[in-house]
């Protein structure tokens, strides 16, 4: 009778033991993709103060509205809140990011358009790589190994993709009118670009509509690259670059939602929120 009740307690210890660490596995999981998350929130209100940016010194204004500050105090509240609940063995990134960003914000008046939109991009890859760093330890602690593979093969594509499209800007920078060789290297530009996004799609194709790299396509083809107004062009380009930008980012959100399918944890939707704020900007850089 003894022996059977040490069993008995044994495995409710055993099992009690097991309760327990998967409770704290999951609350685990939960704070990562919370950081995640912010982090995700964070590139958003990047690439919207790169957009709202890029339009003040297009317009060579030497006044900036309070809501460029406004804007910016958003950004450094949440790196601050995202350092404060970093894990010990990231926190010396997420200060690097924190001085990086606060010397963004403090000097992009000073900048050239081309220096914005590279910084910018550069702090940008930066929140991704940490988004990458977290999505990586989360897959790998809960023994999602196939997942881990999937997300290993869309990760180096998405950042290709980025490359691409930082390449496709520069270009627009530099464009001419009636030159072959810039018309030559646009196409080019947008190849690679649509290549990259659909090897990012494909293996979410149930979640990702594919009409919308051909959509991007028509968008380009509609643009009249021998128009005799070479700052209407560049207009009309970088404006389309914003769509490159939105599906590009579309994509990658769709990635971290099934990733937080595949480990229960639900992402939620940014997309809404941001293509509202993102249509106001490019109704301005339009006017």
């Amino acid at each position: 009778m003894l022996y059977l009740f040490v069993s008995i307690l044994i495995a409710l210890s055993v099992i009690g033991v097991w309760a327990y660490h998967l409770k704290q596995r999951k609350q685990l999981l939960e704070r990562r993709f919370n950081q995640i998350i912010g982090l995700r929130q964070l590139i958003h209100l990047l690439r919207f103060h790169r957009r709202q940016s890029h339009q003040r010194l297009c317009e060579s204004s030497a006044e900036h509205p309070q809501s460029m500050l406004a804007e910016s105090m958003a950004i450094q509240a949440l790196i601050r809140t995202l350092l404060s609940q970093a894990e010990q063995n990231h926190k010396p990134m997420y200060r690097i990011l924190m001085k990086r960003v606060s010397r963004l914000l403090d000097e992009w008046p000073g900048y050239s358009i081309q220096r914005n939109q590279t910084l910018h991009g550069k702090t940008i890859r930066h929140v991704l790589y940490l988004i990458d760093d977290t999505i990586t330890q989360s897959l790998i602690s809960a023994d999602k190994d196939e997942v881990f593979r999937q997300y290993q093969s869309v990760w180096p594509v998405t950042l290709n993709a980025i490359d691409s499209l930082s390449r496709f800007r520069y270009t627009i920078h530099n464009y001419a009118c009636d030159s072959e060789t810039m018309q030559r290297e646009l196409n080019l530009h947008l190849q690679i670009l649509q290549r990259r996004l659909k090897q990012i799609a494909l293996p979410y194709s149930e979640v990702i509509e594919p009409q919308i790299l051909e959509e991007l396509n028509e968008q380009f083809e509609a643009i009249d690259l021998d128009h005799p107004d070479e700052f209407k062009i560049k207009d009309e380009l970088y404006v389309f670059s914003l769509q490159v930008s939105d599906v590009l980012f579309q994509f990658f959100d769709n990635v971290l939602s099934q990733i937080g399918g595949e480990i229960s944890i639900k992402m939620p939707e940014l997309r809404m929120h941001e293509l509202q704020e993102e249509k106001k900007v490019i109704h301005l850089l339009t006017r």
